[in-house]
């Protein structure tokens, strides 16, 4: 017996939720491939490319379209179906509406920072916004995800949240927020000029806190990253530490502690073994799965499974 009318169309859309997040996935990937390989300006005019819509055989010109067009073609187009789609069957539900309509205002804020960002030759305050508009865009998506798979928010402490696991929600917040300064943190590195200004790990030329100043930029980094590390790791352990809390809560806190020691080894790697621009560019990968996995952490902890949107008014 097929599935009520309703019942399709919401299985759709939660399809098409979950495919939105990982598209914005590979965006913000092949974005920090324009970056590590420097084709930022690989079309310096925009949204063309040396006046033309096919770009030049050229390495960086093809790096640069390829993005540009993932995002106009891909990415954009898929934002836009959720939102009309969330106005026109779910206006009743906040929960729906609310990220649909704000990832549809990042997703042309992300575009008007792209063109902003060439048309000035990539000036480092724009690129950084740039990257914190697309994490932003990210974790709103991954909301409208969860949120469509599980139900809305109750933004209330969860039940199982008892004994060993009392402070997990609260902290798993605060850890979602310093994911996201890391994030930020690295790219600033790059913008600067830091980047290959340490070249050893842990320390820099032998110093803990160095004199020269894109030294003391890429150290920085480093410092970030080891106190969001630290207090990361103890957060998330409460997510799989005693028995109280839901399966999900346990594969999630688990996969986002590998990714974040995996992204340690990574930008460990990047430094001692010299390694070129593909590490850099996972590196930027992993940092973007960790957040993804934290994002999708939090919204789980607060939502309500308990609620469906298979009503005869939602579908």
């Amino acid at each position: 017996m097929g599935l009520a009318p309703s019942r399709q169309f919401h299985n759709w859309f939660r399809g098409l939720t979950a495919f939105t997040v990982l598209a914005t996935f590979a965006l913000v990937i092949l974005g920090g491939v324009v970056r590590v390989t420097e084709s930022g300006l690989g079309c310096p005019d925009w949204p063309g490319c040396h006046g033309g819509i096919i770009p030049p055989w050229e390495t960086k010109a093809i790096i640069e379209m390829s993005h540009r067009i993932t995002a106009s073609l891909l990415v954009g187009p898929l934002i836009l179906v959720l939102f009309v789609a969330s106005w026109m069957k779910y206006r009743q539900e906040k929960w729906i509406v609310i990220p649909a309509s704000l990832a549809f205002g990042l997703v042309i804020a992300q575009a008007m920072l792209g063109g902003a960002t060439v048309l000035n030759e990539l000036p480092g305050e724009i690129v950084m916004a740039h990257l914190a508009v697309a994490e932003t865009l990210v974790a709103i998506l991954v909301v409208l995800a969860v949120v469509s798979f599980r139900g809305p928010l109750s933004m209330k402490i969860p039940d199982w949240s008892i004994g060993k696991t009392r402070h997990f929600p609260i902290l798993v917040v605060i850890a979602g927020v310093s994911v996201f300064i890391l994030l930020l943190s690295g790219s600033y590195v790059t913008i600067s000029g830091a980047f290959g200004a340490c070249p050893d790990w842990p320390l820099c030329n032998g110093n803990a806190f160095p004199e020269f100043r894109l030294q003391m930029n890429h150290m920085f980094h480093r410092y970030v990253a080891a106190v969001v590390g630290i207090f990361v790791i103890y957060s998330l352990h409460l997510g799989f530490r005693g028995r109280s809390q839901p399966l999900e809560i346990r594969v999630l806190s688990m996969s986002a502690i590998a990714l974040f020691a995996l992204q340690i080894i990574i930008g460990a790697m990047v430094i001692w073994g010299d390694l070129g621009q593909d590490v850099r560019a996972l590196h930027l990968a992993v940092a973007t799965a960790v957040w993804i996995v934290v994002s999708a952490l939090v919204v789980i902890t607060f939502s309500n499974p308990g609620t469906r949107w298979d009503g005869p008014n939602n579908g």
